[in-house]
């Protein structure tokens, strides 16, 4: 019986030292009532998110208001371009996945992919900067997405080959 009762004893501690050590360690990533994530840090109980993220637990990319798909047009282009000026292309998350980056594809009804880096949310609306690789060809551009309608609107340079054969346009992303 004395075995019985010291066995239940430790049995009991133990359960309650796994206990307390699993709620401290659940508690101290919290912020308020929140868990800041994506490297956010907590400061006066509100969370103070890295660059890329934003929302009360640091949730949102920058870059998730971007994707979808889109009704694109192209106008206003220097030289002219005569090919078809409407066309759809799809917005998803780009591979390094940092909140602030997005893959474009079909781009310019071209089937080529480039990546677009959101650099700021203000007002509902984030700003896009397209660059190519450095020291290569491909398109240049920047715009803003308005929230509000859901629209992109894009200035880019298309350079061909070498640097030459490029033209300019701005195009207008809708999203469906």
């Amino acid at each position: 019986m004395k075995n019985f009762r010291n066995i239940l004893l430790t049995a009991l501690i133990t359960i309650g030292a796994i206990t307390s050590v699993l709620y401290i360690s659940s508690c101290k990533d919290k912020c308020g009532s929140t868990t800041c994530q994506n490297g956010g840090t907590c400061s006066s109980n509100v969370c103070i998110c890295p660059s890329g993220y934003s929302g009360n637990n640091c949730g949102t990319g920058w870059s998730t208001r971007y994707l979808g798909t889109y009704t694109c047009s192209r106008a206003n282009c220097s030289p002219a371009v005569a090919t078809i000026n409407t066309w759809q292309s799809v917005i998803t998350t780009d591979a390094s996945n940092s909140g602030y980056t997005i893959d474009i594809s079909n781009f310019d009804n071209g089937n080529t992919t480039v990546v677009g880096i959101v650099d700021s949310t203000i007002n509902g609306i984030s700003h896009l900067t397209i660059s190519p690789a450095a020291g290569s060809y491909g398109v240049d551009a920047t715009g803003s997405f308005d929230s509000t309608t859901n629209t992109i609107n894009l200035k880019f340079t298309a350079a061909g080959v070498g640097g030459s054969g490029g033209y300019t346009c701005n195009m207008i992303m809708t999203k469906l």
